[in-house]
């Protein structure tokens, strides 16, 4: 039984990854705009890197994950909890984040933001 579950298992994550590789959207189509808030949002639009705030100091990062599933993702931006990412703003404005981030379940998406384009890992 155990191993039918883990063969489930693994032709699922096979399919999100082949489903990743043909869907994957162009870099130069969709950049991720960096908008500000002070609470987390009801739900996160897609193309939107949410920087949840407090007295003007970044505490966690909040998206829809990109793949379309339109999951919630949260990043925890505060360095004395684990894990934890951080952000850096370009010049032009657009977000980084680092290191990547991966969903362990659901889509199993797994990604980077540079520059506020999604490149998939």
């Amino acid at each position: 039984m155990k191993f039918v579950s883990e063969f489930i298992g693994l032709l699922g994550w096979y399919w999100a990854q082949l489903w990743h590789r043909l869907l994957r959207e162009p870099k130069w189509q969709r950049v991720y705009l960096m908008r500000r808030v002070h609470d987390e949002p009801d739900r996160c639009d897609l193309g939107i890197l949410y920087v949840i705030e407090d007295t003007g100091r970044p505490w966690a990062a909040a998206m829809a994950c990109p793949c379309g599933c339109g999951a919630p993702l949260h990043m925890n931006l505060i360095p004395d909890a684990k894990p934890v990412w951080t952000l850096k703003i370009e010049a032009d404005g657009a977000p980084t984040l680092a290191p990547s981030v991966w969903r362990r379940d659901g889509c199993h998406s797994h990604f980077f933001v540079r520059r506020g384009r999604i490149e998939w890992a």
